[in-house]
């Protein structure tokens, strides 16, 4: 693309080079009129887009009275190119300025905004933050948002007690996994000054219910079987109080014991599992039925007339000799 030397060519060129070459023709005959609309200006100030893309850059007041020579200072250039403002500004390579934040009365806050154009003076900022919760249960996390005022360039967070205590981002998202109540603080700086704000017992963070649960890995064993309990809890117990009348041994504060049952019969088995602030008693009665195991033959002793139930009675037994048959009889 080639361009003469008259002012307006030197706009034109200004505009391409600003705007990495997207912004190539003019709008209602202005190039000017084009760049800002491509930066989202949608409004004149003062009836001059060339003053609405100052303010939109920050540039509040004229220099000697020109809105040229103030945007050329904004660039750095102290002098014109063969007597014009804008053959220097032609000349100014680098991606175009970022757009500034400024106060939004719409939504209270600093933003890049493009529909209001004075910023004013810069100022220290002033820390502020709110958060999607102050109340959460241990291991949820917290968005922080940041709306301190003054534009602040960095953050640093500190939240006590949380997983990760130190943040230097913005927005941080921050977990906590110890039940308490807890303090924030923030301190927001740029090139004016810095500002801390800090609130005690901001986060409360409760205990997580914990639901005792366990199985066992044999319910119907016979006696000298060892049986393996596993906890099920929820709500990350730490410890386990296990009662097992009938088992050696008859209690323990394993996770997951191991049990002998030396004795037939029906047994109940309970586990208490807690931590610090939470507690819950699961108790499963007849959990366990213990067995005697079976010495007969059941095919030698058909032949002697002796039916065994050796299914759900391995000891009751109808003698033919007595000439008696009953409902032990089920199964051979």
């Amino acid at each position: 693309m080639a361009f003469d030397t008259g002012i307006s060519s030197a706009v034109q060129q200004y505009v391409y080079t600003q705007s990495n070459g997207a912004v190539t023709q003019p709008v209602n005959g202005s190039y000017l009129q084009a760049y800002c609309e491509y930066l989202g200006i949608t409004e004149p100030v003062n009836v001059s887009w060339l003053q609405a893309l100052c303010n939109h850059f920050g540039i509040t007041q004229p220099i000697y009275g020109s809105w040229t020579i103030a945007l050329a200072d904004y660039y750095g250039i102290t002098y014109p190119t063969g007597g014009t403002w804008w053959m220097a500004l032609a000349q100014a390579s680098g991606a175009a300025p970022s757009i500034p934040f400024i106060w939004d009365q719409d939504t209270n806050n600093w933003e890049a905004e493009a529909r209001v154009w004075e910023i004013g003076t810069p100022v220290a900022p002033v820390a502020n933050f709110t958060s999607d919760s102050v109340t959460i249960i241990e291991g949820q996390s917290v968005q922080f948002t940041d709306t301190s005022t003054g534009v602040p360039t960095s953050w640093a967070w500190v939240f006590t007690a949380a997983d990760q205590e130190n943040y230097t981002i913005q927005n941080p998202s921050v977990t906590y996994s110890t039940p308490g109540v807890y303090g924030v603080s923030l301190e927001v700086t740029n090139a004016q000054g810095s500002n801390i704000k800090t609130v005690s017992n901001y986060m409360t963070v409760t205990v997580l219910p914990i639901v005792a649960d366990f199985n066992a890995n044999n319910v119907t064993p016979t006696e000298g079987d060892t049986v393996t309990f596993t906890d099920a809890s929820t709500g990350n117990p730490t410890q386990w109080s296990w009662t097992l009348p009938g088992g050696t041994p008859a209690t323990s504060s394993a996770q997951n014991p191991s049990v002998v049952y030396n004795t037939a019969g029906l047994y109940e088995v309970a586990l208490t599992a807690s931590k610090t602030g939470a507690s819950d008693t699961e108790t499963k009665t007849n959990y366990i039925e213990v067995f005697v195991p079976s010495t007969v033959d059941p095919i030698t002793e058909f032949a002697n007339g002796i039916f065994y139930n050796v299914v759900s009675d391995p000891l009751s037994r109808t003698d033919f000799s007595n000439g008696l048959l009953t409902n032990k009889l089920e199964t051979l």
